[in-house]
């Protein structure tokens, strides 16, 4: 005798076994190396900025450990992970800075197809509008883009081009604002990095200061009628 089950209890299963799939991994050795944490650095640090950034995207200083909840505003579902240095951005050699991930171990989801990436000044505010002019910000956004469903093809991409600017001071709010903001839309990424160089003139010299680093990535709820593309903003 066959045993039929209620439509709803099938469903429930389905979505269980769906995010069984999903889940974060627990296995370190599965994730891209951009999301592996670097091994503490030995020696002196450098301290001279560079802004040629790196040639391909960097081993994070901090990434989304744990799954990262999806949130539901009026017309969008979202994911986001911020992360600030605790000290200057001093990554092996001179080309990277401080690196932040976004990836399988935060449980991006990959049906997320609108990504944004907000490099910022992360040290003590800067006070003058002097200080803020020596004041500079460089950053490179890196996705790995998947070509299949499953992500078991795929590479990393840069989103947009590496870009740098110089401290922008208000007189109106006497405050300094350094950001920079890369942007993607119709693509599923696996994992998305950002790597930020800050630095500022101290003594007559350039030096590395503290920076932050921002991940968000989003979709339509189907609630609203249009939902505008994420747009990278200088």
């Amino acid at each position: 005798m066959s045993i039929r089950y209620p439509a709803s209890l099938l469903l429930a299963s389905a979505l269980f076994a769906v995010a069984q799939v999903e889940a974060a991994p627990t296995d370190l050795s599965s994730l891209a190396s951009t999301e592996r944490p670097q091994a503490t650095l030995a020696g002196p640090q450098p301290t001279m900025a560079t802004f040629g950034l790196c040639s391909g995207p960097q081993n994070a200083l901090d990434f989304a450990a744990s799954p990262v909840p999806v949130t539901e505003d009026r017309c969008n579902y979202r994911q986001r992970f911020s992360a600030t240095s605790v000290a200057p951005s001093n990554s092996p050699g001179s080309c990277g800075g401080y690196s932040v991930s976004f990836g399988p171990m935060g449980d991006l989801k990959r049906d997320m197809k609108t990504v944004r990436l907000t490099a910022e000044w992360g040290d003590a505010p800067i006070a003058s509008a002097g200080a803020c002019t020596t004041a500079k910000l460089a950053a490179v956004a890196w996705g790995y883009r998947c070509d299949n469903d499953a992500c078991t093809q795929g590479n990393w991409e840069k989103i947009e081009v590496q870009r740098q600017t110089q401290g922008s001071w208000s007189a109106a709010s006497q405050s300094c604002t350094l950001r920079l903001a890369f942007g993607g839309a119709d693509n599923r990424y696996k994992t998305l990095n950002l790597d930020v160089i800050s630095s500022q003139m101290v003594n007559g010299s350039r030096v590395r200061k503290r920076a932050k680093g921002t991940i968000e990535a989003e979709r339509g709820n189907g609630k609203c009628f249009s939902t505008p593309a994420v747009r990278a903003r200088p």
